[in-house]
């Protein structure tokens, strides 16, 4: 199964989606690639980070189910590999809600879920932590509650990222409840 955790930028959805690797078994958290440059205090394994050349040939390539350029740079999800697409192993995409729009014309079944922080001020503050510059920071807090919408447009459950550990455990029990289901109705 696809599970696809968007939700905008800022609200935790790299550190829920490595909580969620942790606890969910059977669940691989697909790599994105980026040709944004790599935050100071951000881990090399968080994207595929390229070049814009380098990106756009893997695009010219059909390597990619997803990608979008946001900000100035481009974000992508590369193409899932067949074992994903039965009850047994399972992927968690953890893209932008641009992203999550083109997995859902793809892959009708993959099961949305919205993360959302607790309010507006909370994602700037979460923003300014994580280093964002003031322009930046502006940008995504005025996009994110119209991602979010769209978003829950497609069908998404919506999670609110207020307590790390109760999202993450609410979270792993909604994609147990569709694994589950996936076996029950294959």
């Amino acid at each position: 199964m696809i599970f696809v955790l968007c939700g905008p930028g800022g609200v935790g959805k790299g550190t829920v989606a490595g909580r969620l690797i942790e606890c969910v078994e059977n669940l691989s958290l697909s790599r994105s690639w980026t040709t944004r440059t790599r935050r100071e205090n951000e881990s090399a394994s968080a994207y595929v980070f390229v070049d814009e050349e380098s990106f756009l040939s893997k695009v010219a390539d059909h390597g990619f189910i997803e990608y979008a350029r946001f900000l100035d740079n481009f974000y992508g999800t590369p193409l899932p590999e067949e074992r994903f697409f039965g009850c047994e192993s399972h992927l968690l995409l953890e893209i932008d809600v641009q992203g999550a729009k083109q997995i859902r014309e793809l892959i009708a079944s993959a099961k949305i879920m919205v993360l959302t922080p607790p309010s507006d001020s909370e994602l700037e503050r979460r923003l300014r932590v994580r280093g964002d510059d003031q322009g930046h920071i502006a940008a995504r807090v005025a996009l994110a509650n119209s991602e979010i919408e769209s978003a829950l447009a497609l069908g998404g459950q919506r999670f609110i990222n207020d307590d790390l550990e109760a999202v993450v455990a609410e979270i792993a029990g909604f994609i147990e409840t569709c694994i589950g289901d996936c076996h029950d109705h294959p």
